[in-house]
């Protein structure tokens, strides 16, 4: 299942006294990738998330745009079949969320699933094909996006279903 799953979870932790490409080349080979296939894709994912000038810095001295975009380029590390990514677009400068809204579309097209978490309505409006909403840790309402919200902005959908909190 690891390798064919990529996660970046809310709050992201590395090894602080590691470089980014350290911390990169550790997960890979936990992930079971190694050699020059391993390096190749550091590179390509370092690229990827604009991260090639601070790859060989300690993550100790990242900023957390910096932190949570290394944490895209381990999660996209193994080329995943099933991304999970919970609240990926805290800490992201705009041009790095479009960068991982192209990653992400890019992984869909080519036959991936992608599940996120976010509370940003508007993003998972436009991102998802597919929506599902949680209250108090039971699963409400889900389906097409389209279905859900019938011309109605998914913030106004999400309001209707909360009602009464």
């Amino acid at each position: 299942m690891k390798k064919i799953t990529g996660y970046l979870p809310d709050n992201v932790g590395f090894y602080p006294d590691m470089t980014g490409r350290q911390n990169l080349r550790f997960t890979g080979r936990l992930n079971g990738l190694q050699g020059e296939e391993l390096e190749k894709r550091i590179d390509e994912m370092l690229k990827r998330v604009g991260m090639t000038n601070a790859a060989d810095r300690k993550t100790g001295t990242y900023s957390r745009g910096m932190k949570q975009r290394l944490g895209i380029a381990i999660a996209l590390l193994g080329h995943p079949k099933l991304l999970v990514l919970d609240e990926p677009f805290v800490g992201l400068d705009p041009s790095a969320s479009v960068v991982l809204k192209q990653n992400m579309h890019a992984l869909c097209e080519e036959g991936s699933a992608i599940f996120f978490s976010t509370h940003v309505l508007d993003v998972a409006e436009k991102l998802c094909n597919k929506i599902a909403i949680i209250k108090n840790g039971e699963l409400v309402v889900s389906g097409e996006t389209s279905e859900l919200t019938h011309g109605k902005s998914l913030e106004e959908v999400f309001m209707e279903v909360v009602k009464g909190d």
